[in-house]
């Protein structure tokens, strides 16, 4: 059945800054965003407590009406144990979404700059905070990616790790004066609170429409160069979350989900 079915918003607010806040307030932002934006029917499940044992048996226990989860603030580790939990439907997490946009972000600064993907030099700062961005940088063709961590501060720090690079994603904020370096590398931080948002609703759309649809690095991919396709020359990102927007990112994902499983050694010609 490939007509829309519902997305579940669920969080336990594990990674919340302020470990205070109620969730149930912060999902239901979401689920008003994916409502009017991608037009989907949402389920808004807050995981009160602090178990991970919750988490994994709410996304254990979904209806069978939900097509894909929206796991925001939720600490990587446990969002691993929820992806287990919630089996064949597809659970995007707000890294995820930030992780693409961050990814275009790049594209962009380095096309604009006139530096081949190949060649260009990347530090991510904070990388341990984000692990699925180095992998999509390399699918996106970036040829040069340093990972640098706080651990990694006392024998190598980042204004030195930096100083030839041409960008410098920072994960982790602080940092943007950090640099003495004849070239500056460019600055590309998660600081605006759209970054999140631009890819989720096209996302979500794709995956509520597509059956049995699977999430893999090609589609987060995809999600990306769509962002870059609708940005305009004199801004970085693209304005939104949008309609226009969503239905970009809405294709460019149903395109790569449907598209068969790639076989290394199947030398066949379409």
């Amino acid at each position: 059945m490939s007509s829309n079915r519902m997305v579940a918003v669920v969080s336990d607010g594990s990674s919340l800054a302020d470990p205070d806040t109620p969730v149930e307030p912060v999902l239901l932002e979401y689920s008003a965003l994916i409502r009017d934006v991608a037009g989907l029917s949402t389920l808004v499940m807050p995981v009160e407590g602090d178990a991970p044992r919750q988490l994994q048996s709410t996304l254990g226990g979904l209806p069978s009406t939900v097509g894909a989860v929206f796991l925001p603030h939720v600490t990587p580790e446990r969002a691993h144990v929820a992806r287990l939990a919630a089996g064949n439907t597809p659970v995007v997490t707000d890294h995820d979404t930030t992780a693409m946009a961050l990814t275009a972000a790049l594209l962009t600064t380095l096309t604009r700059a006139g530096r081949p993907l190949t060649s260009g030099r990347v530090v991510i700062a904070g990388a341990n905070t984000m692990p699925m961005l180095s992998p999509l940088l390399v699918t996106a063709g970036v040829g040069d990616i340093t990972t640098w961590n706080r651990a990694d501060a006392v024998a190598f720090p980042l204004h030195r790790i930096a100083a030839q690079s041409d960008a410098v994603i920072d994960l982790l904020g602080g940092h943007s004066t950090a640099f003495d370096a004849p070239r500056e590398p460019v600055m590309i931080t998660r600081d605006d609170p759209r970054i999140p948002l631009l890819a989720l609703p096209g996302l979500l759309r794709a995956l509520t429409h597509v059956p049995h649809a699977k999430l893999d690095i090609d589609v987060y991919h995809a999600c990306a160069l769509a962002l870059v396709m609708a940005t305009p020359p004199e801004l970085q990102l693209p304005d939104g979350p949008d309609r226009v927007l969503t239905s970009r990112v809405a294709d460019a994902a149903t395109a790569t989900v449907h598209q068969p499983a790639h076989h290394p050694h199947d030398t066949r010609s379409s």
